[in-house]
């Protein structure tokens, strides 16, 4: 059914499928798995949902925040020497008791084994148990930012975190109950959780690719949130009682991949032609519906290091032109781009105004879309030479993508990310420079140098930010945090005293499209 017909029909607010027991998410595509066992990967979505199940020592709250999990204090006692408390009487959701032995594996089994969430603790040099339930953690050089990175760091019993393969057995306010791939999960409330239960004891995330039939569940009452919607599909539907369109600020910048290693982008000139072929701002209009922001460079101006010097070259496909002929391709180009069809906001519209204006310069491009499950493992596999990534820094610091997109691969320990292929000593001196820093201070203006350093480069060629867009019912209260998770334990049904907002709800981020503000 259309939107424009939807938006002028409903229910009265009445669910159809919810229930006061049960919460409903409509959502555009499923997981990658659950963790730890295959084929789980390092993708923001499925590190969110998987959070519901599994905790770490320290959380954030709705603003980024660190605040206490399972652990209930820490110190830090020396700058590579972290120390933390495991609360008493924790359990797992199967009813076992945690242990600092259970915590000691799990902070240690990524770097035995390649698990999707080894990147957020490849600092650690070395974890033990203390008398009292304190851990203690080393890291290989001073760092300033491990405990925000922690919360990724999950806990599960250590006979699992040893075999590498097991049963989603976590700490968190939920449980896995089942899932349908391709078609639904649910989640159940965790009987052994430390805090207060879940006001939803179930929610069922049910997978609708079609955006239109996604809002159509919570317009019919079917479902509480729909995910990813456009824009366009917020100014439609902004003018109704029974459910609310939050916009805000996204934090993940979506920017090519021009791998390095090989021609034509082995070539800096190839590379460079490509960044000033592209209008960002018409990228904006054109594929995002104006819901966006141009993008400067590899992080949002929310991240902690954002360099707001950085200003992307204006589109000139004229010298585009020339310096193709200067490389050698005095004809142009025939490339191939890879994306997704269900990861990131419209990103098959992006991918097709990218080959648009990449035509415009001589630079013809085929694009092969793909389901994100086959996508990952092709840019894993380091086959593709040309795709678009999306990234955001689930931290809230720069370092996030600097150190596993942009330094040169190092065991499992950085680059992790690099499918560039990027090489750079000098980058990969200022990346150091920064984990190594004594000082917040220094280690932003070293995290800012490597970002003006990466700019010159052209091996990630940033586009948009895209707006984060949700469509919530109001039968439940919710107010998302910054990285808009979808976290069940941070809903309740509504009561008779709640405010009925229609306004759209948007964080104060400055101009929208401007070259200075992705």
């Amino acid at each position: 059914m259309p939107l424009a017909l939807l938006a002028g029909c409903g229910n009265g607010g009445r669910p159809i499928a919810s229930s006061e027991d049960a919460l409903t998410l409509a959502v555009r595509a499923d997981v990658t798995g659950f963790f730890p066992n295959p084929p789980f990967t390092n993708e923001a979505y499925s590190n969110q949902v998987n959070s519901n199940i599994f905790e770490g020592l320290v959380s954030h709250d709705a603003s980024f925040a660190l605040q206490p999990a399972l652990a209930d204090r820490w110190e830090n006692p020396d700058d590579r020497t972290y120390r933390l408390r495991l609360r008493a009487g924790l359990r797992f959701s199967d009813g076992r008791p945690v242990t600092t032995a259970d915590v000691v594996a799990s902070l240690l089994a990524p770097g035995r084994r390649r698990w999707a969430t080894r990147v957020y603790l490849q600092a650690i040099e070395s974890v033990r148990a203390l008398e009292d339930r304190w851990i203690e953690i080393r890291t290989r050089s001073p760092d300033l930012v491990l405990l925000a990175k922690l919360p990724w760091g999950f806990v599960l019993p250590a006979e699992a975190a040893i075999a590498g393969n097991a049963k989603a057995v976590g700490t968190g306010p939920y449980r896995l109950r089942s899932w349908t791939p391709g078609r639904e999960f649910v989640l159940e409330a965790n009987p052994h959780f430390r805090g207060p239960p879940p006001a939803f004891p179930r929610a069922r995330f049910v997978v609708v690719p079609d955006e239109e039939r996604r809002i159509e569940r919570v317009l019919r009452g079917q479902a509480d949130v729909a995910d990813q919607v456009t824009g366009a599909s917020a100014e439609k539907l902004s003018g109704r009682d029974d459910i609310r369109v939050i916009v805000r600020q996204g934090m993940r910048v979506m920017f090519l991949v021009l791998r390095a290693d090989a021609p034509p982008f082995a070539d800096p000139r190839v590379r460079k032609a490509v960044a000033l072929a592209l209008d960002r701002r018409a990228l904006v209009r054109r594929a995002l519906g104006g819901s966006g922001q141009a993008a400067s460079e590899l992080v949002s101006p929310m991240v902690a290091g954002y360099n707001p010097g950085i200003v992307p070259d204006r589109c000139d496909r004229e010298r585009a032109r020339k310096l193709l002929a200067e490389a050698g391709y005095p004809r142009g180009l025939d490339l191939r781009l890879d994306g997704t069809n269900n990861r990131y906001p419209k990103d098959v519209e992006l991918l097709a105004e990218v080959a648009r204006q990449l035509g415009a310069a001589g630079i013809r491009v085929s694009v092969n879309v793909l389901d994100k499950r086959a996508f990952f493992p092709l840019i894993d596999s380091g086959v593709s030479r040309f795709h678009l990534l999306g990234y955001a820094c689930e931290a809230g610091d720069a370092g996030d993508a600097l150190d596993q997109l942009a330094h040169s691969p190092l065991g499992d320990s950085l680059g992790g990310f690099n499918s560039g292929a990027l090489r750079d000593q000098e980058l990969d001196g200022l990346i150091d420079a920064g984990n190594g820093s004594a000082t917040n201070l220094e280690r932003t203006r070293y995290l800012q140098e490597a970002l003006q350093r990466l700019s010159e480069l052209n091996v990630y060629v940033p586009l948009v930010i895209p707006d984060e867009v949700m469509v919530v019912s109001r039968r439940i209260v919710w107010d998302p945090p910054l990285d808009f998770a979808l976290r069940p334990s941070d809903m309740r049904p509504a009561r008779p005293g709640d405010t009925k907002r229609r306004d759209r709800t948007v964080s104060p981020a400055g101009e929208r499209g401007g070259p200075g503000a992705p």
